[in-house]
């Protein structure tokens, strides 16, 4: 009886979601900030890997066809879970509002069972129905459009979930997950989790175990992502101005009306109760809560990483869970008639705070092809550049190949964007340009021999010098030997992570 009460309960979180995915079943994407870049970033990500590219990092066809590093700096997680969907046949557009859909599912699923670790079932289903319909998370999909954000969102509760079943694989599973899913968040969130895990688990081996699992498994994307962007503009380009993006009257209603309950009600629980965990979430969703608003912009000018968190509204996100761990708490300690009479009060207010951002204002209706041949380089100011392009092209190359200096002529070429091979015959020595901007993995082969690569010029493109004679040339973009070692770290946590999973299966899937 208790199992079917809480697939039932399950089964019920799931349908609430249902309303919340209505947005996504129009024809065309909805216009959002950022989710025509993120479309056009997967149609690139998804020719790179095809093309032989793995783990993907330089998208060839952003940046005006001359290739753009954006993949070894942000977020891959949403684009390697795409693959398989658009194999399936869906189109680009579709398999990202596939991705959002599935997210927001999993945020309900993942936010039940894990207050369900904690509180009745009927109160972990409002707490997991105000972290779907929170106005910034519903925000964040259809005005937005930021589905690295909205995939980390899902990711969160699920390790807050295992973290409860004291299964630090999983655990470490989520925070690989959440490192990918959104590198900015998952630097706002990871000092919480380690708390959280410290707070419930005293096991100081066992949170070790599960932050090096994470780190671990992720280290193909963040060691790269670190060590290389001393090679971009990114520390030398403001992206955002942080202190235009707090929260005023005039975007307060991301909050709504249900945060201050909540907020309001918990601070008179905590003064009569002193759990660990509520104190916990309340003083963190009143810290974060103080830093989202304006008047902690003399505190902002001090903090360090700013640029990478870029908007202080971000930190709402950890305030979503903070707010439904809140109100399932709240409502846990009620029975009878008051109890629901508090639960379809919340409800109420819940829709009544949500009702604004369920449904996108407007749609676009671009082909696929759109998407599939734009050449954006998808971020807002080109941070990731490479240093050594002075000049950002504005046009495609007319050519791949380009003789710049001596006598020679190509044949023969073939050239996917990873990779280029031709032959070529040298009258005089002659400096070859291959029009890709250089980023390091770039090597090129003469006869089988790598060469010397230039790309101090204005446009940072690849040049090489060849001798005389007749000759067969390899381009080609490679793993670097740091990247290749934090790959290598990744396989083997990989192998470690189902070697422990088959080991413990009893007790990871009871």
């Amino acid at each position: 009886m208790k199992k079917r009460n809480n697939l039932f309960f399950l089964l019920l979180c799931i349908g609430l979601t249902a309303p919340s995915l209505i947005g996504l079943f129009h024809q065309g994407f909805f216009a959002t900030d950022d989710g025509n870049w993120m479309v056009i970033r997967f149609s690139a990500f998804y020719e790179a890997l095809r093309n032989g590219q793995f783990p993907v990092r330089f998208l060839f066809r952003l940046n005006n066809g001359f290739g753009y590093p954006v993949a070894d700096f942000l977020y891959p997680l949403f684009m390697y879970i795409g693959v398989p969907i658009h194999i399936l046949g869906f189109n680009f557009v579709n398999t990202i509002k596939i991705i959002l859909g599935l997210s927001l599912i999993f945020s309900s699923i993942f936010t039940f069972l894990w207050l369900r670790k904690l509180f009745d079932n009927i109160s972990s289903l409002t707490g997991a129905f105000l972290y779907t319909y929170f106005p910034y998370h519903l925000w964040d999909v259809y005005k937005r459009g930021s589905v690295g954000e909205v995939l980390a969102l899902s990711v969160l509760p699920f390790i807050f979930w295992q973290a409860e079943k004291k299964n630090f694989l999983f655990t470490g599973l989520g925070i690989a997950l959440l490192i990918t899913a959104h590198n900015s968040l998952a630097f706002i969130f990871l000092p919480f989790i380690f708390l959280y895990l410290l707070i419930i688990n005293k096991n100081v081996k066992n949170l070790l175990k599960t932050f090096i699992l994470g780190f671990g498994l992720s280290a193909f994307f963040w060691i790269p992502a670190l060590y290389d962007k001393q090679f971009t503009v990114f520390d030398k380009t403001g992206v955002s101005d942080f202190s235009n993006y707090f929260i005023s009257i005039n975007n307060l209603d991301i909050l709504g009306l249900i945060f201050f309950a909540v907020l309001a009600f918990s601070v008179v629980l905590f003064t009569r109760n002193k759990d660990k965990l509520l104190g916990f979430f309340l003083i963190s969703t009143l810290l974060l809560t103080v830093l989202v608003f304006p008047l902690s912009s003399s505190i902002w000018k001090y903090l360090p990483f700013v640029g990478f968190i870029q908007f202080p509204f971000r930190l709402i996100s950890f305030i979503i869970l903070g707010l439904s761990f809140l109100l399932s708490y709240q409502l846990n300690l009620f029975k009878g008639k008051l109890k629901i009479i508090l639960i379809v009060f919340y409800f109420i207010l819940i829709i009544i705070s949500a009702k604004s951002f369920i449904l996108p204002k407007d749609y676009q209706n671009y082909p696929d092809s759109f998407y599939s041949t734009n050449q954006d380089s998808t971020t807002v100011k080109n941070e990731y550049m490479p240093k050594w392009v002075k000049v950002i092209p504005v046009t495609m190359p007319s050519e791949k190949i380009t003789v710049i200096k001596g006598q020679a002529k190509v044949q023969d070429l073939i050239t996917n964007g990873n990779k280029a091979t031709f032959s070529i015959n040298v009258l005089s020595e002659a400096q070859i340009q291959f029009n890709s901007v250089y980023f390091p993995g770039w090597i090129v082969k003469v006869d089988g021999k790598e060469i010397p690569i230039s790309y101090i010029n204005d446009n940072g493109l690849i040049r090489f010098l060849i001798i005389p004679g007749n000759h067969n040339v390899k381009i080609s973009f490679t793993e670097t030997p740091l990247r290749m070692v934090a790959d290598l770290i990744s396989l083997i946590s990989l192998i470690a992570f189902f070697i422990f999973v088959i080991k413990d299966r009893r007790k990871l899937f009871k």
